[in-house]
């Protein structure tokens, strides 16, 4: 079952709310699976661009009897709210499992796993910030005028701008409500004076608002609710909010600004490039089937579905990142003709992974010619290497002998004169008697008419000696190479 983004034009109608404290929230630790404090957990997503709305953004809420409820918010477009349960994964994070919305249940649940990152929850595109959950002796206190301590303000990552010039996002704490496990509201603010306003009753509903908003001379923003998205009130109702850093105050109460993820933002969250493959799945006349997907630097994509004991059948088409970060795979054909109609695959990206309901595809690390090159070469046997030696024509030279374990060697004449080492390939064989003999057959690119041969015999030290050597190529001095670790 997909984790679904599309948008829902029906909202569930409620009431709205006014809403807390001249603080940012608080962020908190990652939910553990037992919760001693019997409280809920709340995590609100940054405001994300969607593909027919202004902006969406989700509301995790997790609860001390591992239900879990995810509201997904379409602004302008209404509410998604998802139900399921929640457990702690294997990252110090959860894995959230949506069974079905308010309308359906799903025939394959859905997985959102979200692991922390800097006090916050990814799930690999998306980041959640923890709400601080304000408790009814807290509400009360505050009501009364007392200084009650729910968190110490964290620090904003929204820069400052002049409120009209830009569309923003403010969010509430998670307050006491009569009937609801809490309550939560989400107030949209559009450039053009527009306004809406998202009333989320946990474990009850969401209801959605709107209305106008305009900012005054000394700075106050005046909010005015004028119904739901199906019908007008009989009359406004106004809320004016002084503006105090990154939050709007009405009182006792205030809303934080809220994070906006642009597009661009979006795509550099993470490339999704790359070839992905699945687990083995069962088949109904196969002994099962994997499915390869590579998805190309120019948006061409190609999948192959291999049939375990059948063969496999390979297709065509392209993919883009959806504005949500959703990553669309639509199959135009096969290799040897288009299809009629064409198959669209909406993915969600998570880290390395792609998810689509039950399936789930894990990308494959690219090996390059140089990683396969190294992954081929021999192990090393044994480096030797002398000290400086004369050299007619330069400061000296360093010789460097490499022993691989397939009896192939590298000897590496190093001239001290800031060029390119001389690199000599060949083989070495030991003997009986422990003699090992070195046969330099030529350089990486060419092949010598007569191979050049050197016996070393081991010193009591260990050391290599040139025993026989042509003195014209290696100097009358001798040649003695000295053992060095293996990097």
């Amino acid at each position: 079952m997909k984790r679904t983004k599309s948008m829902l034009l029906t909202a569930i109608l409620m009431s709205c709310l006014l809403i807390f404290g001249a603080m940012a929230p608080v962020l908190a630790a990652a939910p553990a699976q037992t919760d001693e404090s019997g409280e809920i957990q709340v995590w609100a997503s940054n405001l994300y661009p969607a593909a027919d709305a202004p902006g969406m953004m989700e509301i995790v809420a997790l609860y001390p009897n591992n239900a879990a409820e995810l509201v997904t918010i379409y602004l302008t477009r209404g509410t998604i709210v998802e139900t399921g349960s929640w457990e702690t994964n294997a990252d110090g994070g959860v894995d959230v499992t949506l069974t079905g919305n308010e309308d359906v249940e799903y025939q394959q649940p859905a997985l959102l796993r979200l692991v922390p990152t800097d006090d916050q929850l990814t799930d690999g595109i998306f980041t959640y910030r923890a709400l601080t959950v304000v408790t009814p002796e807290e509400m009360d206190a505050m009501l009364e005028g007392a200084a009650t301590d729910v968190g110490a303000a964290a620090e904003s990552d929204v820069e400052a701008a002049p409120i009209g010039e830009v569309d923003s996002v403010w969010v509430s704490h998670v307050y006491p409500a009569a009937d609801a496990a809490g309550l939560i509201t989400v107030l949209a603010l559009y450039a053009n004076g527009n306004m809406e306003q998202t009333s989320i009753y946990l474990t009850k509903g969401v209801v959605t608002e709107v209305g106008g908003w305009e900012e005054d001379a000394d700075g106050a923003i005046a909010v005015t609710v004028t119904g739901t998205t199906d019908e007008a009130y009989a009359e406004p109702n106004t809320t004016t909010y002084t503006i105090d850093g990154d939050a709007l105050v009405d009182g006792a109460f205030a809303l934080t600004r809220w994070l906006t993820v642009t597009p661009e933002d979006m795509l550099a969250t993470a490339d999704p490039v790359g070839t992905y493959v699945t687990n083995v799945y069962p088949a109904a006349d196969a002994a099962g089937y994997v499915v390869v997907l590579s998805l190309y630097t120019n948006n061409n994509a190609e999948q192959t579905t291999i049939y375990l004991t059948k063969g496999a059948v390979t297709e065509v088409g392209v993919w883009e990142i959806q504005d949500d970060g959703s990553i669309a795979v639509t199959i135009t054909g096969s290799m040897d003709e288009a299809y009629e109609q064409e198959s669209v695959t909406i993915y969600r990206q998570s880290g390395d992974m792609l998810q689509n309901g039950a399936f789930f595809f894990f990308k494959l690390s690219e090996i390059s010619p140089a990683m396969m090159d190294a992954m081929l070469a021999p192990a090393v046997a044994a480096v030797f290497q002398s000290d400086v030696l004369p050299a007619a024509s330069s400061p000296g030279r360093i010789i460097t002998l490499t022993l691989y374990a397939d009896n192939t060697l590298t000897m590496s004449s190093d001239y001290l004169n800031e060029e390119a080492p001389i690199v000599q390939v060949g083989a070495w064989q030991e003997d009986d008697n422990g003699a090992l003999t070195v046969t330099l057959t030529g350089q990486e690119d060419t092949t010598y008419d007569e191979p050049v041969v050197i016996v070393f015999e081991l010193d009591d030290e260990g050391n290599l000696v040139a025993v026989e050597y042509d003195e014209s190529l290696f100097g009358s001095e001798g040649l003695t190479l000295t053992e060095r670790p293996i990097e």
